[in-house]
């Protein structure tokens, strides 16, 4: 994942990175990692129907159609920004031309602080 950081023509300094979902382009596909947990012991290997329901399923997050090729964030301080899809060559462009991409993102609100936080 490149990053840069680039500091605007008021002083700004901002941090950059490209975000690419898993899965791209493969709906529906699954990433396992490790072995596999289910045991070859017949006694005990259950035998009997799937218990879970569909709703129960782990699914991969649903990405918004104009994200799924990915996204830039920007983030200043408590700033953060998104721009998409992501413009070719980002991680080779001059500041100036960050700055411009910077101005196109979209804001975004971040999550609340853990519990137990000062703000």
């Amino acid at each position: 994942m490149p990053q840069r950081v680039f500091r605007t023509a008021s002083g700004v300094e901002w941090h950059v990175w490209s975000v690419i979902p898993g899965n791209v382009g493969v709906a529906g596909e699954e990433r396992r990692h490790g072995y596999d947990r289910r045991s070859p012991d017949p006694v005990i290997r259950y035998k009997g129907a799937d218990r879970r329901s569909q709703a129960e399923r782990r699914r991969m997050p649903v990405v918004a159609p104009e994200m799924q090729l990915g996204w830039l964030v920007f983030e200043s301080g408590a700033e953060r920004r998104r721009l998409a899809p992501i413009p070719p060559a980002w991680e080779a462009r001059p500041e100036c031309d960050l700055e411009r991409l910077c101005e196109r993102a979209v804001p975004v609100a971040r999550g609340a602080p853990p519990a137990g936080t000062e703000v």
